[in-house]
């Protein structure tokens, strides 16, 4: 079976100490392509070296994550419980390098709204974002799209811009948000917490198989509680798909894999 992570912080500094054992567990599990993400421009660039060391299964999306773009702007306990540092860098000078690095990324990502940290600064988000989608429809790469507590401006931004190939990376919308990204054909990626949440096992079974994706999120997002994320758990999320969809667990897998081979054109 062919399986794929589509978001992943490889470069996490929970990832230190072993990376190379966590891409073999990868490999060995039938993970064929682990799409990395950066945040920000120290992170864009981590992941690039990462890339180099792992070309036959890493490939990397360059993200604006949306609170690193706001660092000069949030103080430092706006964020209060936040699980990393936000890093302050310039929002045009890093969208200049993604655009002159553009063959180097296959999506632009993360990137999006974030309104569960900070509060009042929605407006400056949604410019950040515009700027985000802009770059991508220039460069022509898809989205990998957060959108935390800000689910429903997000999809508007996106859906004005005309841009079509788009992820919702652990979309938390209500249904009628769910059914509206599927309308506008954007796809889903789905991380293996699914076994946990219902959430994400009600938007598996709404949302057509042929718009669904697997993504870990490492390291993040883990089925076992307590327990680090890594690229192979991907196979939690197929079984559970394939149990939600009554189908094969081979087929599930066939069918993701050929969605992202679809979007990502690899």
């Amino acid at each position: 079976m062919n399986l794929i992570d589509v978001h992943a912080h490889l470069d996490h500094a929970r990832f230190k100490e072993d990376l190379d054992k966590v891409i073999e567990r990868a490999r060995k599990a039938g993970v064929k392509l682990i799409i990395t993400s950066g945040v920000n421009s120290r992170t864009n660039r981590l992941i690039l070296d990462i890339a180099g060391r792992y070309p036959d299964i890493v490939r990397v999306s360059f993200g604006i994550y949306p609170l690193d773009a706001l660092a000069k702007e949030i103080e430092s306990n706006e964020a209060d419980g936040f699980v990393r540092d936000i890093e302050e860098f310039n929002l045009d000078k890093e969208l200049e390098w993604i655009e002159k690095n553009k063959d180097k990324c296959i999506a632009i990502g993360e990137c999006g709204l974030d309104y569960k940290w900070v509060t009042g600064k929605e407006k400056e988000q949604k410019e950040i974002f515009q700027k985000v989608i802009e770059t991508a429809r220039k460069i022509n790469k898809p989205l990998i799209v957060h959108s935390r507590k800000a689910e429903a401006d997000a999809l508007e931004l996106i859906e004005k811009s005309g841009i079509k190939n788009v992820i919702m990376h652990c979309f938390n919308g209500r249904k009628h948000l769910i059914k509206k990204a599927c309308e506008l054909g954007f796809y889903f990626s789905i991380p293996p917490i699914i076994t946990k949440l219902q959430h994400f096992q009600n938007l598996v079974s709404i949302v057509p198989i042929n718009q669904l994706l697997t993504e870990t999120d490492s390291p993040y997002l883990s089925h076992l509680a307590g327990e680090r994320n890594e690229p192979a758990n991907v196979s939690v999320t197929i079984k559970e798909i394939a149990k939600i969809k009554k189908i094969s667990e081979q087929e599930a897998g066939d069918i993701i894999y050929n969605n992202a081979r679809r979007l990502f054109s690899f």
